[in-house]
């Protein structure tokens, strides 16, 4: 697919891109008109059972670090999603892009994070333009790292990524089941004493 192909000039002179996403930024524009002729772009849905468990494994392998864009961002409540769980089944290390607290929030669980490697405290952050700002801090780190440097770091992880893989499958579901089942009890109590 060439750039001519993904943006399209419509009746009503908004350029698109994909034939359905307005593309307004002028900036993105220009980066997309000055890739080469022979650019092809490839859509995650091209690849087959991408949203699923079983299908996604290669994409997640490639990376060493996965980036977990959660739900919400700038938002008041800490909110924790599958896609937190994805990095840990596939033993990768990963920085949450969410709201405060979301990390705190996974280590609370019982998952162990990544804190002896990189600066965590961005978690800690309200101000959502510096915690994304610390959070682009650690993905520079890792990204002047040479590949041996990253398979190091990766094996120097693997106690914590094993950890975390199995922490998962064995005991969470029983947690949290656990948790669900005194929350309830709490919740009947209270009205039977009232």
């Amino acid at each position: 697919m060439t750039p001519e192909n993904l943006i399209l000039l419509g009746n009503n002179k908004l350029n698109r891109i994909n034939e359905h996403i307005p593309l307004n930024d002028p900036i993105l524009r220009d980066l997309l008109a000055r890739l080469p002729r022979n650019f092809n772009l490839k859509n995650f849905k091209e690849i087959k059972n991408y949203n699923h468990l079983d299908g996604s494994a290669e994409i997640h392998m490639q990376a060493f670090l996965q980036i977990v864009a959660e739900t919400v961002f700038h938002y008041p409540n800490i909110y924790v999603s599958e896609k937190t769980i994805k990095p840990i089944i596939y033993k990768r290390p990963f920085v949450i892009v969410g709201s405060p607290g979301c990390l705190a929030n996974v280590k609370s669980l019982g998952f162990k994070t990544f804190d002896a490697y990189w600066d965590e405290s961005y978690d800690t952050m309200v101000d959502p333009e510096k915690r994304i700002l610390a959070i682009m801090e650690i993905i520079k780190f890792i990204c002047k790292k040479s590949i041996a440097e990253l398979q190091e770091l990766c094996y120097d992880m693997k106690d914590i990524l094993e950890y975390n893989f199995n922490f998962y499958y064995t005991k969470l579901e029983k947690l949290e089941l656990l948790r669900f089942d005194q929350a309830c009890f709490n919740n009947l109590n209270l009205r039977y004493t009232i």
